[in-house]
């Protein structure tokens, strides 16, 4: 809910989706993977700064966040690594055309001049 009230606010969106994926990695019990929780806000705040000129934001994301949530509160541990790869597999998509826009946008410019 927290997601979705912020969701065109890429800044103030970073704060409860780094929330949503380190309770994920505490809920799994296991120490080493809750111990990866610095790694994954690392990535995750890496990832919010070169895709926030995105034009549609985070708004994307919203569905397969409420997908995870709801395989994991249904027990489908299967469905719920499906559709958090599916979740980080656009997140890098997102990434990767973020930086080649800005890669173009610089080569355009160093051009111009």
């Amino acid at each position: 809910v927290e997601m979705e009230a912020v969701v065109d606010d890429g800044d103030r969106f970073a704060k409860p989706d780094l929330l949503f994926h380190q309770t994920i990695l505490r809920m799994t019990g296991n120490e080493l993977i809750g111990s990866l929780a610095a790694l994954v806000e690392t990535a995750l705040v890496t990832s919010f700064r070169l895709s926030n000129d995105n034009p549609e934001g985070q708004r994307p994301s919203l569905p397969l966040h409420r997908e995870v949530a709801e395989k994991i509160a249904a027990g489908d541990a299967t469905g719920a690594q499906k559709a958090l790869l599916v979740l980080i597999d656009n997140a890098e998509e997102d990434v990767r055309r973020s930086v080649e826009n800005r890669n173009k946008r610089r080569q355009n410019r160093e051009l111009a001049s």
